[in-house]
């Protein structure tokens, strides 16, 4: 049972998180550009990626929906990553530009376009679905706590990977692995075969961006409200006071998946 509390920003009346649900579309779009869009209750983004075959030439994104005002300006931070030589897995972005400096959701993106570039594919569709977990309560009044949880992920509609997850660790259900979500987890998914990787780290990201249904985000006015580390782009020191909330930025996919991606056939 959830916590009986009665605190500004926390809707301690909600006691399940309900069916949470990603979308990522990967796409070439001719034979030097791919473009991405990516899609949550949260977040709508789409990422332009050129390159001539072994490097970026140009890169750019936009902002359909987002959390937060300053949100719009993140692509801006993408623009380092022209003339860099591409590299395989999605995880290599990390390398190429800072991420705390970036829109957590782009930055992911273009490393999911960066890696499809690589392997030459005309098509990837990702559907991420995290089933509902039960709030337990909530930890310094701010920060949910969680029971048990399933996510899968389907790739081209079928089923490539699907985690346990509990207290903040996954058992994978294909090899019984288990690992914790923090620290150690990179070390993991760079030992794994570069697909494999991949549908591990989108898994990761939309398990974490599913605990944000517990949560009515429209009651911070801005990301300073929320008392969080600098995590993203918005998050950082000199925009969280200045990054207004975006009301009304929230929807619910729950229960209806072919709402989502509707920008999927426009480039960014």
């Amino acid at each position: 049972m959830v916590d009986n509390i009665d605190v500004q920003f926390i809707d301690s009346s909600k006691t399940e998180t309900g069916t949470a649900r990603r979308m990522i579309d990967l796409r070439r779009w001719d034979a030097h550009t791919v473009v991405g869009w990516l899609e949550d209750d949260f977040h709508h983004f789409g990422v332009t990626l050129t390159h001539s075959g072994d490097r970026i030439t140009g890169v750019s994104a936009t902002a359909q929906r987002y959390p937060w005002t300053t949100c719009a300006f993140a692509p801006e931070s993408l623009t380092p990553l022209t003339g860099q030589t591409m590299l395989p897995r999605c995880s290599d972005i990390g390398g190429m530009i800072p991420m705390r400096q970036q829109c957590t959701h782009i930055f992911d993106l273009a490393g999911l376009v960066m890696a499809h570039a690589v392997r030459g594919n005309d098509h990837r569709r990702y559907q991420t679905i995290t089933e509902s977990r039960e709030i337990l309560g909530w930890k310094d009044h701010k920060s949910p706590l969680f029971g048990p949880t399933t996510i899968t992920l389907l790739q081209d509609n079928a089923e490539v990977m699907a985690w346990h997850c509990e207290s903040g660790a996954i058992t994978d259900r294909e090899s019984g692995h288990q690992q914790a979500l923090g620290r150690g987890f990179r070390q993991w998914t760079e030992s794994l075969p570069m697909d494999k990787a991949e549908h591990a780290t989108v898994l990761r990201r939309a398990l974490l961006v599913s605990g944000g249904r517990s949560m009515v985000h429209d009651r911070y006015p801005n990301a300073a409200a929320m008392d969080q580390p600098e995590l993203c782009y918005s998050f950082q020191q000199e925009r969280r006071d200045q990054a207004l909330r975006m009301s009304g930025a929230t929807r619910d996919y729950a229960n209806e998946p072919e709402r989502m991606l509707s920008c999927v056939n426009t480039r960014p």
